[in-house]
Parts: C-alpha cells; sequence; structure tokens
C-alpha cells in the first residue's frame, strides 16, 4: 500500500508556548471548551464527532454552535462563550477577517482562542493561542498539479473556488495559480465561486458545459462537495469519468467517487482529527501544557485509487474504531510533530 510522506522534520522547527501560570482557570481537569464553525458541511459535521472524542477524553465539556455561514451569528457565539466564561474557544471562522474585535474581546477576559480550518487574519494572530489547521496553499498546489499532470500538461481548464475572502479560498486559490504559473500551455477558462456547496457547484457547471462545451479538459475543485455537484452535471451529459476532476477533503462521497472513477484525486482534511485536535489544543493550553507555535500546520495527503481503500476504511468503514482511538493518535501526533499521521 502506498505510503503517503507526512510533515517530516515539522517538530523541529515548531516552537510552543505554554498557558502559563497566570492563567487562573476555574477547573483545568474538566474544562469547558466552546467551539463556533462556520457551518454543518460534510466536513464539519464529521469533523464534530472527533472534537467531542477529545473533549470527552479529557474530561471537559464542549459547547458547540454553528454560524450557518452568517458572520453576525458567529459574532454572536463569541460573545455568548465570553459571557459564559468559557475557559477556550476554538473557532472556525466564516472569514477570519470579521472576527478580530472578538478575538481581542475574549483575549481581554482571559479566554485563549485557537483557531481551526481558516486561518486567522493578521490583525488577529497576535490574539490568539495558534492556528490548528490545513496547509490550503499546499492543497491547491498538490490538486492542481494532479490535474495538469493528468491531462499531460496542457488543455483547458475551470476552477471551482470556495467562499471568496474565506482564508481556504484565497490559499487554495494561491496553489492553484502557483501551479498555473508553472504551466502555460494550461489555459484557465473560467474560475467561479461555488460557496462549498454543491447545489452551486451543480448550477455553475451546467452553465460551463453549455458555454464551452467539449472545450473543457479538466476541472479543479476547491473541496469535495463542489466537485459531487460537477459530477452530476457531467453525468447529465454522460462525461462523468472521462473530464477528470481533483478536489479537496476527503468526505464519504469524495472518497466514493474515487472508487467508483468519477474523481481522480482528493486530498484529505480528516474532519475529526483536524478539530479532534484542535480542541486537544485549547485543553493543553488551558492546563499549562505546551502548544505548537506559530501553528499545528497539516499538510493533507492526497488520496487516489492507489491508497483509497485505506483512508476509507480507517474513516467509514470503521469510523467508531477510529473514532475511539483517537485521543491516543492526536497526542501522538502532537508529541511527534506529524499532524497529519493516521
Amino acid at each position: 500500500m502506498k505510503k503517503v510522506t507526512l510533515l517530516a522534520g515539522l517538530l523541529a522547527a515548531t516552537t510552543f508556548a505554554t498557558g502559563g501560570a497566570g492563567h487562573a482557570w476555574a477547573d483545568s481537569a474538566h474544562p469547558v471548551i466552546g467551539f463556533t464553525v462556520y457551518d454543518m458541511s460534510s466536513f464539519i459535521s464529521l469533523g464534530k464527532r472527533g472534537a467531542e472524542a477529545i473533549a470527552k477524553a479529557n474530561g471537559g465539556t464542549l459547547l458547540w454552535n454553528s454560524a450557518g455561514m452568517d458572520v453576525n451569528t458567529q459574532i454572536s457565539n463569541f460573545q455568548q462563550y465570553i459571557n459564559q466564561k468559557v475557559d477556550a474557544i476554538v473557532v472556525a471562522p466564516v472569514n477570519s477577517a470579521t472576527l478580530a474585535p472578538q478575538i481581542a474581546a475574549a483575549k481581554a477576559a482571559g479566554i485563549p482562542v485557537i483557531v481551526t480550518n481558516l486561518t486567522a487574519a493578521p490583525e488577529s494572530k497576535p490574539d490568539i493561542v495558534t492556528y490548528v489547521g490545513p496547509d490550503d496553499v499546499k492543497a491547491g498546489e498538490q490538486e492542481a498539479q494532479h490535474l495538469v499532470d493528468a491531462i499531460g500538461n496542457k488543455g483547458n481548464i475551470v476552477v471551482l473556488q470556495g467562499p471568496l475572502g474565506q482564508s481556504g479560498e484565497i490559499d487554495r486559490t494561491k496553489g492553484i495559480q502557483n501551479v498555473l504559473a508553472k504551466n502555460p500551455n494550461v489555459k484557465l477558462l473560467a474560475m467561479q465561486p461555488g460557496n462549498w456547496a454543491r447545489n452551486k457547484a451543480y448550477g455553475i457547471m451546467q452553465d460551463w458545459l453549455s458555454r464551452y462545451g467539449s472545450k473543457i479538459d479538466g476541472i479543479i475543485s476547491e473541496n469535495d462537495d463542489m466537485a459531487i455537484g460537477s459530477i452530476q452535471a457531467l453525468k447529465e451529459k454522460g462525461l462523468a469519468g472521462k473530464i477528470p476532476i481533483t478536489a479537496v477533503d476527503g468526505i464519504k462521497d469524495g472518497m466514493r467517487a474515487i472508487k467508483d472513477g468519477t474523481l481522480l484525486e482528493t486530498n484529505l482534511q480528516d474532519g475529526p482529527l483536524e478539530l479532534g485536535l484542535a480542541v486537544q489544543v485549547a485543553i493543553n493550553h488551558v492546563r499549562g501544557q505546551t502548544v505548537p507555535q506559530p501553528a499545528a500546520m497539516i499538510i493533507m495527503p492526497e488520496l487516489t485509487k492507489a491508497n483509497i481503500d485505506h483512508y476509507y476504511d480507517q474513516m467509514y468503514g470503521n469510523p467508531s474504531a477510529f473514532i475511539e482511538g483517537l485521543p491516543a493518535l492526536v497526542k501522538s501526533n502532537l508529541a511527534s510533530g506529524q499532524f497529519a499521521h493516521q
């Protein structure tokens, strides 16, 4: 079975910060962690199980809120957690740029903030403990290079982006553009935000197929849900599996699409592992233990037909076993610096 190269050597380059003796938490043995997410996407819904498992294994309580892709709702989530005097806040932002005042307010109230999934805005970085999440530039580069290789380094492609302004979209788009800049014979026909959503991507792909037809040689999708929406549009034209698509996330439907040949490649952003890691980092900080600085950066493994069975079995064949072993895995990964190991 193909082995995935992980984040070897990162530990040596990683510095750490501690919660410090100055924090007067109410009960670090039973920490209360407030977790606010941008929406209950497929990735987040799966990741919630990991976050809950880590909290339970540490004797903690997890308070959970979804912002439903609404910035104001997430701002309210923050204020709620500050009012409740939680021990720490973990946030997967709707839009990182909008949360600087709330993050600063939490810090002023003595509540540490850990950002996950989308990186913090520059103005917020001095006020957060650390970032736990993917190297989205690298993920964009990996999916773009895989697509470019598949079409023989020449042809016409289209790109489905996440919501404009989210760091995931910004960084994955940057990675894609890095690869396209090195491949002048690959032409970009269109690039449009599908907002991580299947139905939105389905409509966009219908329009592109009508507009460009047989000119489309390949599709890059910045997440699996948009890829699945695109595949549905391709199926209606008898083109599924004939036009290569690459993506990011590794959700169940994305992995199944790799198995049936309608998706060429995806990059595994393991929701339970990532969100569980973020909760463990928050709890470690509450307890005055060391946490990675400036980030626990996760390099996503690429999934193809060559290795899909291993990851599918872990996450969907026997997911209860994976979740049961997650607390030990997360602690081991934090100790080794190989944050994506599974």
